[in-house]
């Protein structure tokens, strides 16, 4: 990790659990305030306040990198690196009082439009993931490794449906149905972030999913790359953010998911 990366790291892993305590506080508050930005897609309060902290933050200890955000939008930088934030990942979860949410930060190279960093905090589980390019993943502190199955009959598997689901909803259904004949079992937690990590965590044996954006892959898609995963778009791809589909696995599944795939795409 180079001295421009490390002190990125160093400040938002101290910052970060700031952002967590506010949006805990906000989440035990009775009348919190929650719009639907279109079907089925929900903001909060708590994500916008959450994202006007962690810009604040940029622009005033970073003021020469650029920005991408989940509400806010784009903001160009100078320096060569672009932060790419989901302030609330899982705001579905969070506006039904569930803990099964995320902050979200990644920091991308912009000379290989890649992420370099990858920071997750998930408040309420009081866990936090990281991982840098070349440098491996970590669960708060600790080196965390994907799994070793090798089997889809042994082997648990997490998805998430898109928000305008119901204009794929044959095919998820085709996906669902297919992987789940074969495996020990799918689940969704409704956070992306929380299945890329899990899958970094070896608690998952692959995730996949349709309909994504930057800020939902950015860094846990590092984190799952960096504890020795494979990561590439449903259609095989190699992985960056900005796929409209992600499959993340332990590597040793990853063939077996592309081609049950290939063979249920209508």
């Amino acid at each position: 990790m180079n001295s421009e990366i490390k002190n990125r790291f160093l400040h938002f892993s101290n910052f970060l659990p700031q952002v967590g305590h506010f949006l805990i506080e906000k989440h035990e508050d009775a009348n919190l305030k929650i719009n639907e930005k279109a079907s089925f897609d929900l903001v909060t309060e708590a994500d916008l306040g959450s994202e006007k902290m962690v810009i604040d933050e940029i622009q005033k200890f970073f003021p020469r990198d650029g920005f991408l955000s989940e509400e806010f939008g784009a903001y160009d930088g100078t320096s060569g690196f672009r932060w790419i934030i989901d302030p609330v990942d899982g705001t579905t979860n969070y506006a039904h009082g569930l803990p099964l949410y995320g902050v979200s930060v990644g920091l991308e190279d912009e000379s290989i439009k890649n992420s370099v960093l990858g920071l997750v905090l998930f408040p309420e589980l009081r866990t936090f993931y990281h991982a840098s390019l070349g440098g491996g993943a970590f669960r708060d502190g600790k080196p965390i490794h994907v799994s070793t199955k090798k089997s889809m009959k042994d082997s648990l598997f997490v998805t998430g449906f898109p928000y305008d689901r119901n204009n794929s909803m044959e095919s998820l259904l085709q996906y669902f149905k297919s992987i789940l004949k074969k495996s020990r079992g799918i689940r969704r937690t409704g956070a992306a972030t929380i299945d890329l990590c899990w899958v970094a965590d070896g608690k998952f044996d692959g995730y996949y999913e349709i309909g994504l954006k930057p800020w939902d892959m950015a860094a846990a898609g590092l984190i799952v790359l960096e504890a020795g995963g494979r990561v590439t778009s449903m259609d095989g791809n190699d992985f960056n953010p900005y796929l409209p589909s992600i499959l993340a696995t332990n590597g040793f599944l990853h063939e077996s998911l592309l081609n049950e795939f290939e063979n249920t795409i209508l």
